[in-house]
């Protein structure tokens, strides 16, 4: 009787899904590795993004890192939450906008529909909950990947109501239904989800060059350089005020930065991000998944500006304080120019162990080993 055999699933080609939150930038910094990753696992891989980031701003990201710009399709699903700005959430227009979608009794079938339109193979999410449940519903392979998860965040704002606590246990639920929600490190450590796995940090690496930044800036080789940077969410300073310490200079990365003997507006510098980080001394900077990432496989001084009113950032300061000097700066200081007392705070500490790891290759591999394992289940054998 001849044998049989099964055919080799991961020779088909997979389309996969990556729908990324619009809520600032560092979703999309987590996910294009985990892409990068997949595809150089799966070369025959294609890639679709759903998000309500920008088109070109994704695809740039991309060939930034020499992957190739993916389709990128517009979606409003996935918002995070409102903010007033950089640091505060505006909690009224959050909750209703999650109160407008949960009020929808076709969301489910509409997900549904997009997903078999698309005639995609599989999900990855950062970290809308609605892809999801849709692709578990439709027997899809789906993956959750963030450092954190609105459901958790929502959660924690309710204040108390009823309504905004059944919206957030629905998302719960939504949640629970994917193969895998990959948590992580640093961040929310995603309790009470039987699937959760947590994962090594993702964050890019970049080029230090102490002596080519101080020339570029037309400096001394002995000056300081603080960098102000705080992701993709607006907030703007009147650096018109500041008085920075003796031997200091600032880099900004906000809107609107009025240049000053000590101010430098970064677009006009030409430098990566990354490799200002890898060649500067100090970052000011709220708490947020990439920065805090970024500094702590920099072990980057950094002054940081509390943010009291968002759940992911004990986890955040506690992390990147095992790996970098840190120390806070309040709002109100930052915006006056006040340094002097989060710098002496810095200096008093003793020198911190850089993180390492590379997350984005663990859940890759995750990833392709349980789509492989349904499709093998899913083929039927050959005489």
């Amino acid at each position: 009787m001849p044998a049989v055999e099964r055919r080799n699933p991961m020779n088909q080609s997979i389309h996969l899904l990556v729908c990324i939150s619009a809520h600032g930038w560092g979703h999309l910094a987590q996910t294009v590795p985990i892409v990068g990753a997949l595809r150089s696992r799966l070369p025959d891989l294609r890639i679709t993004v759903r998000t309500g980031l920008d088109a070109d701003l994704v695809r740039d990201r991309f060939r930034a890192v020499g992957q190739p710009a993916p389709d990128v399709l517009p979606d409003r699903s996935d918002f995070g939450f409102e903010m007033h700005d950089a640091i505060t959430i505006d909690d009224q227009r959050s909750i209703a906008r999650y109160a407008a979608l949960h009020a929808d009794p076709t969301w489910l079938d509409r997900e549904r529909d997009s997903l078999r339109a698309l005639g995609v193979d599989a999900v990855v999410a950062n970290i809308g909950y609605m892809p999801l449940a849709a692709a578990a519903s439709l027997g899809l392979p789906a993956f959750g990947v963030s450092s954190l998860n609105w459901a958790d965040l929502l959660a924690s704002r309710a204040h108390g109501r009823a309504d905004v606590i059944a919206i957030a246990a629905s998302m719960r639920q939504a949640y629970a239904t994917a193969d895998r929600l990959f948590a992580l490190v640093p961040g929310m450590p995603f309790d009470g989800f039987e699937r959760r796995v947590r994962a090594a940090p993702i964050a890019r690496r970049g080029r230090a060059d102490r002596a080519g930044l101080r020339q570029a800036l037309g400096v001394p080789t002995e000056q300081r350089i603080m960098m102000v940077a705080f992701g993709g969410l607006p907030m703007a300073f009147d650096t018109v005020r500041w008085q920075l310490p003796e031997g200091w200079s600032a880099i900004l990365f906000t809107q609107g930065t009025v240049e000053t003997p000590t101010v430098i507006a970064a677009e006009r510098l030409g430098w990566a991000y990354i490799d200002l980080l890898a060649s500067c001394d100090l970052l000011v900077a709220k708490p947020g998944y990439g920065t805090f990432a970024e500094a702590g496989f920099a072990s980057r001084d950094t002054l940081a500006v509390p943010r009291d009113d968002w759940p992911e950032a004990p986890w955040l300061i506690d992390w990147l304080a095992q790996h970098a000097r840190c120390a806070t700066i309040a709002l109100p200081e930052l915006r006056a120019g006040r340094f002097e007392a989060g710098l002496a705070a810095i200096a008093r500490q003793p020198a911190r162990l850089a993180a390492d790891g590379d997350g984005a290759a663990e859940i890759a591999d995750q990833i392709v080993s349980i789509i492989a394992q349904r499709q093998a289940d899913n083929t039927p054998p050959t005489v």
